[in-house]
């Protein structure tokens, strides 16, 4: 648990440092359009290909601290017993959804290795944006299969 934690640490902080440097070309690169009609070249591609950083990257932190969005239909229809089972075959499915997710991306990230793919701008290799998806789904599922193993605790349900 300990380890995931920290693995998750620096996944969040990559993300935000990611978001960061998004949220900065960005505003500079209008200023600089609207200053001196000189905008930052590759601008697009460095925000296009810093995106799935940010949104891979931190999926782990928001699965880890159990973030993630819960839409309570049926908690008030049954005990809290059945809303922890609930929520254990939801953990399970998590993870089941995050491994196939992660394999069906294996294929597109070799093969973007293989071609040699890049960023028409800035040369980036696609392969290194690959990398960054694939290790956050890693930390993703390790969060999740952490969370699954964790007592599960409804938000709001009946009593027994």
């Amino acid at each position: 648990m300990h380890l995931v934690s920290r693995i998750v640490a620096l996944q969040l902080a990559l993300a935000m440092a990611a978001l960061i440097c998004m949220g900065t070309v960005t505003v500079m690169d209008v200023l600089l359009k609207f200053a001196f009609n000189q905008p930052i070249a590759g601008a697009y591609d460095l925000v296009e290909s810093l995106l799935p950083v940010v949104i891979f990257n931190g999926l782990p932190a928001t699965l880890l601290r159990r973030k993630n969005v819960v839409i309570d239909l049926i908690d008030h229809l049954i005990t809290h017993n059945q809303a922890k089972a609930l929520i254990k075959v939801v953990d399970v499915v998590a993870v089941v959804v995050l491994a196939l997710i992660t394999f069906a991306m294996i294929q597109p990230a070799i093969q973007a290795f293989e071609y040699g793919d890049r960023k028409i701008e800035l040369g980036l290799p696609i392969v290194v944006i690959w990398g960054a998806v694939l290790l956050g789904m890693l930390g993703a599922i390790a969060s999740g299969i952490v969370v699954l193993l964790q007592k599960a605790e409804p938000l709001s349900s009946k009593g027994d």
